[in-house]
């Protein structure tokens, strides 16, 4: 399994890489990345020469007068030599074909890869692999994983995205309340339910509105477990300030075997209290009201 970082900050490159295999970062048609061609092209160069690999980011959608940026776009991942490109819409698949980079492209639908059908169908248009969806059990993503070895990503590690909108929901909010507020594309504000204490984590940027779970998913257990099958695993930054954290959870998930793995766990909580969760890996998402 290699296992991979989304970089949010150059800065941190020199602390993480070398506990990881490879970066993922962006520019267009991505949620929360923030570089320049010219910063994606160093990191990519530093990657090179460190031996790792180097992942474009392109999970959003392309409206119809994004066209001629999306090829232009291509075209620069293309002369940059990427290790593969996770994309959410497809008309990201149509580009790519016109570069000679389809066996280079990871799907990554969000909430929508279910089961191995699902994979079937991605994998047979010739691409390199399959993000599962975050939603699944453990035992459906056992199941997936060992019926599809190395064709799967997952997310290991990092808050969750429940909800998106197009809406400008941050925008409507200060708007109604009359108050002018800096709150684009910024990763400081939470959402907080009016029968619920814990807070979401809520950004807005130029695609709309995203809502993470407040807890941090760890999957201490499991690696050991899907390690001999998945392809890639993702240890996202999003909203994670502390840097020696993220670097802590890149060697324990490196050097995490079924031995250790507690006292690994335990070691890290104690280091970082924060608020866990094995996310939706243990319960069921189709639980009723009633329930």
């Amino acid at each position: 399994m290699e296992m991979l970082l989304t970089l949010r900050k150059i800065e941190l490159l020199e602390k993480v890489l070398p506990f990881v295999d490879g970066v993922l970062c962006g520019k267009y048609f991505t949620t929360a990345y923030r570089f320049t061609l010219e910063e994606l092209s160093q990191i990519r160069k530093y990657c090179r020469t460190m031996g790792k690999k180097f992942y474009i980011v392109m999970d959003q959608f392309v409206s119809e007068d994004e066209k001629m940026l999306l090829y232009d776009y291509m075209d620069f991942i293309d002369s940059l030599d990427v290790d593969g490109i996770y994309f959410h819409d497809l008309g990201v698949f149509d580009a790519a074909r016109s570069y000679d980079l389809t066996r280079k492209l990871i799907y990554d639908g969000k909430s929508v890869m279910c089961n191995s059908l699902d994979l079937s169908f991605m994998l047979d248009r010739g691409i390199d692999s399959v993000m599962i969806s975050r939603e699944l059990t453990f035992e459906e993503v056992k199941q997936i994983v060992r019926n599809n070895p190395y064709r799967v990503d997952m997310q290991i590690f990092g808050h969750l995205r429940m909800s998106y909108s197009k809406r400008r929901f941050l925008n409507n909010y200060f708007r109604q309340i009359g108050k002018e507020y800096d709150y684009f594309d910024k990763e400081s504000l939470s959402l907080v339910e009016e029968k619920r204490e814990y807070r979401m984590p809520i950004m807005e940027d130029e695609s709309g509105t995203h809502i993470y779970t407040d807890y941090i998913l760890t999957m201490f257990d499991e690696i050991p477990i899907l390690r001999p099958y998945l392809k890639r695993g993702i240890i996202d930054t999003l909203f994670i300030e502390d840097e020696n954290k993220i670097a802590q959870i890149c060697r324990d998930y490196r050097r995490i075997n079924e031995n250790n793995v507690d006292f690994i766990r335990e070691s890290f909580y104690h280091n970082y209290p924060d608020h866990y969760s094995s996310g939706y890996l243990y319960q069921k998402t189709n639980i009723t009201k009633d329930e």
